[in-house]
């Protein structure tokens, strides 16, 4: 008898599950003609009723003053580099003209000398100032349009290795109209690049020598044309001034299954905050945007959103960058009241809550220098922390149990259950009983009744002396037929703290060794087990 008041009970604070109710094990005398049998009486603290949830993700702590705090936790990561800055594919071409000469009496070799400066452009035209490679391919293709042979060499002066700071060098020789391409191989070398305007810049140096035999000649529109590209490059760190570019940072869903049998409405939390624990390797400060924050939950239109409102969906909150690579940083956003709307869209009971995030690079600076390195990462810790600090309004649960084919009572006209109560939890619980059929319908309804309470509560919210009740649920003779012939009976309960003052809600503290006492007896003339 213990085990399924309790469950009523944790019903009434918290609304546990339902499978708790187990009618099967009450056993006890017949009654017949005038008796009254006790049922049983139950003793719980407000600890014991929270320990029996029985949620694997929820963390149930006690502070100082035994004020009782939910916790829930979850985890995130951005790694995605690329998302703050990426670069493509780059191919730059040039033709470089060969100046008319000869005929030449006799052999001769004419020497071209000329600097190329060709751009390197990250996919947002963000500024470059250095990339470091640990993949990829630096290609270089020729072809000439003039009969005469050349000699060449290409420094790639800004393309070094990282090892000894030697720029990548092509040389060789082409026949006439001949054709030339060479790769290198990217791992080990960086690129350190210029700015001119708002473009990323790097130099060639090309030596040209063109060879004549006598009697040969070149004309104005000979040329070679040359073509440099680097492909399928990879980074192990890239430096420069990254902007503001905007990124999705996030698209978790944390389940919160204490919400699940709460209702869809009446239920607050004085003082939700969620806060987000932030460990970044990234050199880049983000700011992070939460207009994507929500709670969902099903309904009979479908999935009813939420979405979160306040000054943090709309300022960023920044995550500090790292200061040099190979380092982290740490800091912590946190989403309250004060901030946001994070107590009404809790209000609403989800049954989850998503992170579908923005990010804004260098939130403060777009100015700044940044970095970014192959293996960054932004690692976030999501903390949900509920203190128990409650306002309840006709916060509803519905339970029912089984009848089976009814309940076979010997004649009775009615009868009477007595509730007698002394309760310590900060909020009152009423109670309408409904006896239905097999098809849903209803036969029997007893009226609400008060059940427990509301002790005396302090300006502070909290309890200061528990208050006893008396309560007796009776069902008329139309109430007996009905359990006759009915198929279950549904339990709606109705939760309330003290009324709200005016437009402020009155918010009552939940400590952990509350307490609540209840005894059950039955009055009537009936005839079955119970």
């Amino acid at each position: 008898m213990k085990k399924s008041l309790s469950a009523l009970l944790i019903l009434f604070c918290l609304s546990c599950n339902v499978n708790d109710l187990d009618f099967d094990n009450l056993k006890g005398p017949t009654l017949t003609s005038e008796v009254a049998l006790p049922l049983g009486d139950i003793s719980y603290s407000m600890r014991d009723l929270l320990n029996e949830i029985g949620d694997k993700a929820l963390q149930l702590d006690e502070d100082s003053t035994s004020l009782l705090k939910l916790t829930y936790f979850d985890s995130a990561e951005f790694n995605k580099g690329e998302d703050v800055i990426n670069i493509d594919d780059i191919s730059n071409q040039a033709r470089i003209g060969i100046p008319a000469l000869g005929p030449a009496p006799e052999s001769l070799q004419a020497v071209i000398d000329t600097i190329l400066v060709f751009s390197y452009p990250a996919e947002n035209n963000e500024a470059l100032d250095s990339v470091f490679y640990n993949g990829g391919s630096l290609v270089l293709s020729l072809n000439s349009n003039m009969g005469s042979d050349v000699n060449f060499t290409f420094d790639i002066t800004n393309t070094r290795s990282i090892s000894g700071n030697e720029p990548v060098t092509f040389a060789g020789s082409m026949g006439g109209f001949g054709n030339y391409e060479e790769s290198r191989d990217l791992d080990g070398y960086k690129t350190l690049l210029s700015t001119e305007g708002d473009s990323n810049t790097f130099q060639v140096n090309a030596q040209i020598t063109v060879f004549l035999g006598p009697g040969e000649s070149t004309s104005p529109t000979d040329y070679l044309n040359m073509t440099l590209s680097y492909l399928d490059q990879t980074f192990s760190i890239l430096y420069g001034k990254f902007g503001q570019d905007t990124l999705a940072v996030g698209n978790e869903v944390l389940n919160i299954a204490f919400f699940e049998d709460l209702g869809e409405s009446g239920f607050k939390f004085g003082d939700p905050e969620i806060n987000f624990h932030f460990e970044s390797t990234f050199g880049v400060p983000m700011g992070i945007v939460f207009k994507g924050l929500y709670g969902a939950d099903s309904s009979a239109s479908g999935m009813d959103t939420t979405y979160l409102s306040g000054s943090a969906t709309v300022t960023p909150q920044v995550v500090e960058g790292a200061k040099s690579p190979g380092q982290f940083v740490q800091s912590t956003v946190s989403l309250n009241s004060q901030n946001s709307s994070l107590r009404d869209l809790l209000a609403a009971s989800p049954r989850s809550i998503g992170f579908n995030l923005t990010g804004i690079a260098n939130p403060d600076d777009p100015t700044q220098q940044n970095f970014v390195m192959d293996d960054s990462y932004i690692s976030t810790a999501i903390e949900i922390s509920l203190p128990m600090e409650l306002s309840l309004k006709d916060v509803t649960r519905e339970i029912d149990f089984s009848l089976g084919d009814g309940l076979d009572f010997d004649e009775a006209e009615s009868l009477t259950m007595r509730i007698i109560s002394l309760n310590g939890l900060p909020f009152s619980a009423r109670l309408e009983v409904e006896i239905r059929d097999k098809s849903d319908s209803t036969l029997h309804t007893i009226p609400q009744a008060l059940v427990l309470e509301t002790p005396f509560i302090d300006k502070a919210g909290l309890v200061t002396q528990a208050r006893s009740h008396v309560e007796d649920i009776h069902l008329t003779a139309e109430g007996v037929d009905a359990l006759r012939v009915g198929s279950k009976v549904v339990l709606r309960i109705i939760l309330n703290t003290p009324a709200t003052s005016g437009t402020r809600d009155v918010y009552v503290k939940i400590l952990a060794d509350y307490k609540i006492d209840i005894k059950v007896a039955v009055v009537g003339k009936l005839k079955t087990e119970l």
